[in-house]
This record gives C-alpha cells, structure tokens and sequence, in this order.
C-alpha cells in the first residue's frame, strides 16, 4: 500500500524559506515509511534560483519531475507554484534516476540508465513514470521515449509527462529534476515494484468532432507521414482544403488529429496527434509518431466547453474508484490556452471534484504519456498523447 501527500510553497523569493516550508508540510501530513519518492511540479524560476540541491538535502528523499505552467494540488490553485506529491510505503519500492547524453543517443542513454536502475529492486516491475523535457528537436518525437522504455523495461505501462514552459515554442526554460540536479536536456524517472496496480484514465478531443472524412496513412517515416489514401500527403490535405500551392494554411497545424489504430481483440481508444510542419519535400512531421494503416480523422479545434465536459466527464469515473491512495494528471498545455479567458478551469473541476481526503498533483504537459488500453496478451499498450488530460491512481 501507497500513503501520498501533496505539498506545495509560493516562495519564490526566499529558497531557503520555501524549503523549509515544504519540510514542514510534509512533518505535519506523512510519516515516512520504509521507501519514498518525491514527484516535483514546478514553475520554471524556482529551478532558476537553485531551489533543488537544499531542497533535496532537507527532505532526504529522491526526488524527480520537471517544469510546468499552472499546478493544483489539495490546498493550492495558480501559477508561480512548488508542488511535490510525496509516495512513502513499506511493500512498494521505488527506483529513481536519470539519463546522460539523452539528446546524443536515446536508446543507449535510457538503456544504460535503466538497467542499473532495475537492479535496485527484486520485487516485480509494475510502472514507469518518465519526465523528459520538451526540446526543438523534431526529429526526436515523444514515442521514443516510451519505446526505449518498454525495450528496456518490458511490458509494463509507462506514465509521464514532457516538462513544459510558458514560452510556447521556446524551451530554453523547459527542465528535469533528479534529486539536486536540474537539466534542459535529460530525463528523469522513477520506477515502481511490488504490491501496487496502477490505473489510467485518458481524456482527449470530443469524439465526433470532425472536418472530413476518415482517411487512411498508407505511406509514413516514423512521424513523418508521407502518403494519405495513396496520395502524397500534401495533395491530400490540398484536397481537403487544409493546404493550397503547397503550403498549410494558417491555423491548420493546431487541428487534432485522431489516431485509430484498434485491430481485433484489442481494447483501444484514439490516440491523438499535433502536427508540426511541412517539410521541404511536402511531407508531415507530427509531435508522435503514426503508424501505417491507421485509420485519421482531422478533428475541429474543440471549444472550451468541450474541454472543460470532458474533464468533468472523466472525473465523475474517477471519483467511483475505490482505493485510491494517490493521483496524478497531466493536461496538454493547448488545452489550457484554448479555455484561454478562464485558464485555471481545468485545474479548478479536477481540485473540486476529487475526494479532499486523495492527495494529488495537477499540472500542464507537453506531451502525454500513458497507456492506450490492452492488447490481445494483457500487455499495456503506451502511447505518446497531444491534447489530452492523462490520469494515473496509485
């Protein structure tokens, strides 16, 4: 069994009280069992003004995460926020590290992380929860993470969330956290084993919000999709009236796109997708990768309403649940520039809704990471998500 605690501080100008603030907190809500691990939330400048080395040797526990925009936890709403969601046990025992040279070879720098990471623990393997960075680095989308995970890991369901900052398309301020060390360009985890089952709620854009027909990927590189029902993409989304003389329109690359790659005898929902740009041969990038054959629909921009139905939606499943001990969510950071005038909303239903007594931490993504549904051998199906509002209970 898990026991959790959310703390949080506003301190941003005084270090040294905002530690002791936390250190406080975390007395006063959770005495430390035999294993614990720190799950940190934060706004960008608390990392700037070197919150983590005495944060990390006050508290004496690992602590890992990143960066985000707007945080709610049970006491606490807003932006310019510290929040850890703190996991002590007995029975389940945690891993946490980080990668080196994540940015020069992935697979390589996961992988060696990894496998001294799993040696920490005889107990079964029963999550991943991974926080890389958002870089601009477009040949490196959010699915390799998650495959260099499984490789190493096996099939076990992965969770996580790309840190995220304020600048849309500038993430010079987008950072991990392992213990006292921040980075730009690195990822940090925690691994779970033992007497513990995790469950994953997704909610993404309104089903049936579309602009045209269903169309199949019949040619694509990874995440660069290059033929759309046998026609090069371009022509296709010319066709469709998203592109003209070879260019996207203005707006085009902000329209979800649903990815329904469900074959028989699995259980799945659609997965999103952002797209990024046109390249010089006329080809689609996307922010994940989409598999040949999958079937697309281009979804219309949802309304804030939309968004803010859906979150509702799918905390009155959560609040049904039975042994919860502990939640994180993480929403796709357009999610909250499109409720735009009221951008807290989202973060207010979720505060609202859950049970006072579940500790929690809420805060906005870059990219999504979670489990899509099952496949034919019960093994999870992970999944890198744009535009979506992920769930884990612990």
């Amino acid at each position: 069994m898990i026991k959790a605690a959310s703390l949080y501080t506003t301190t941003i100008d005084d270090i040294s009280l905002a530690c002791h603030e936390l250190k406080n907190q975390l007395d006063e809500k959770l005495p430390l069992l035999k294993n614990s691990i720190g799950i940190v939330q934060c706004d960008p400048e608390f990392l700037e003004n070197g919150i983590m080395e005495p944060l990390h040797s006050i508290l004496g526990i690992p602590l890992v995460g990143g960066t985000t925009v707007s945080i709610a936890t049970n006491d606490v709403i807003g932006d310019l926020i510290f929040s850890i969601l703190v996991l002590t046990s007995d029975e389940v025992e945690f891993a946490a590290s980080r990668t080196t040279g994540l940015m020069d070879d992935y697979n390589s720098a996961i992988e060696s992380s990894m496998k001294t990471a799993l040696k920490a623990s005889e107990k079964p393997l029963k999550m991943a929860l991974i926080f890389p960075t958002v870089t601009d680095n477009e040949d490196l989308p959010g699915d390799c993470y998650v495959e260099a995970t499984e490789s190493i890991c096996g099939n076990i369901p992965v969770f996580g969330t790309l840190s995220v900052n304020d600048a849309i398309g500038v993430f010079e301020r987008s950072m991990s956290v392992y213990n006292g060390d921040v980075f730009k360009s690195e990822m940090s985890y925690v691994l779970f084993f033992g007497d513990i089952t995790p469950r994953y709620f997704i909610a993404s854009v309104p089903a049936g919000s579309n602009l045209s027909a269903q169309a199949v990927i019949t040619k694509v590189d990874g995440h660069v999709v290059q033929e759309i029902n046998n026609m090069p993409v371009i022509e296709y989304f010319e066709s469709i009236g998203f592109a003209k003389n070879g260019k996207l329109n203005s707006g085009v690359n902000l329209i979800p796109i649903l990815i329904d790659t469900q074959k028989e005898g699995e259980s799945i929902s659609c997965f999103v997708r952002a797209m990024v740009d046109i390249n010089e041969e006329g080809f689609i990038a996307f922010r994940g990768k989409v598999p040949e054959g999958a079937r697309v629909t281009f979804g219309s921009m949802p309304s804030p309403a939309d968004i803010l139905t859906a979150t509702a939606e799918m905390m009155e499943k959560i609040t049904t649940g039975k042994d919860i001990n502990a939640v994180l969510f993480f929403s796709c950071i357009v999610r909250q520039l499109t409720i735009g005038s009221d951008p807290l909303k989202e973060l207010a239903i979720i505060k609202d809704s859950l049970k006072p007594g579940i500790p929690f931490v809420a805060s906005y993504s870059g990219g999504e990471i979670a489990p899509i549904g099952y496949g034919i051998n019960k093994n999870p199906i992970n999944s890198f998500h744009n535009y979506s509002l992920i769930v884990c209970l612990l």
